[in-house]
């Protein structure tokens, strides 16, 4: 889904370069409906909750979802999305879950500072810790962790990383490269813009992740900061379509 590793982006709705100092608090909620390459839809609410501190040399966020999943009953979610990518799970009736999802860190590290001749670059790194109920399908209950070297000159970002997940028992996951490029417009106290994420396939005989995100986000007063989005997945792994919405509050 948009996923653990995406959220911080959904959050801030502009590259990191432009995020705000200081402490904030963010609240989200996201719906994805697809069939993941199961043959069965698996509809997923997603509403995170995150806390963050950002300094022009630094920033680091602790975020953890609340998940409502309904699908077949062999579908786990996984920090690459839902899937039937347990062979442990036999059940194909259709049921649905909820409860806390994996608890997502990460820390980034401004490189240098955009220039003439040269974007801004930081170094961010992250860890999915496996702390959600395997019972209930919320999670894999295995750590994943990604480096990523984030870029943005003028209305231009992106990003590239590389990702390690966990394998629990009976299930090799493929580690996987993915990366992000998108345009950002501001206009007063709105910004606005389009990204296209992709990621290398983490189940053999799956596509990789495709998805275009379209979002507008607005300053509501000097504090307060309200973004919703639009998703269009392509490939197995990614949801056939999605839409949220996210409030930042600045400490």
């Amino acid at each position: 889904m948009k996923k653990w590793w995406a959220l911080a982006a959904v959050l801030a709705a502009a590259p990191a370069a432009q995020a705000a100092t200081g402490y904030s608090l963010g609240v989200g909620g996201e719906y994805t409906r697809g069939d993941y390459g199961t043959g069965s839809d698996v509809s997923l609410i997603t509403v995170p909750f995150t806390l963050q501190y950002a300094e022009p040399r630094y920033a680091w966020s602790v975020s953890v979802p609340y998940l409502w999943v309904q699908g077949p009953g062999d579908v786990v979610v996984s920090s690459s999305g839902p899937g039937r990518f347990s062979p442990t799970r036999s059940s194909t009736a259709t049921r649905t879950d909820s409860g806390l999802g994996d608890v997502t860190a990460s820390g980034t590290l401004r490189l240098w500072e955009e220039s003439a001749r040269r974007p801004w670059a930081a170094l961010t790194a992250k860890v999915k810790f496996g702390t959600a109920d395997e019972t209930r399908r919320l999670g894999t209950g295995e750590n994943d962790y990604a480096l990523q070297l984030e870029l943005a000159k003028e209305a231009l970002y992106g990003h590239v990383g590389y990702k390690v997940l966990g394998d629990p028992a009976g299930v090799s996951y493929n580690d996987v490269w993915y990366g992000t490029a998108g345009f950002n417009f501001f206009a007063g106290r709105a910004d606005g813009g389009v990204e296209m994420y992709a990621e290398q396939a983490a189940v053999d005989g799956l596509d990789g992740k495709r998805e275009l995100v379209l979002y507008l986000g607005r300053a509501l007063d000097g504090k307060t900061r309200l973004t919703g989005h639009v998703l269009k997945g392509f490939g197995d792994a990614s949801p056939d379509w999605g839409v949220g919405v996210a409030l930042r509050f600045a400490l």
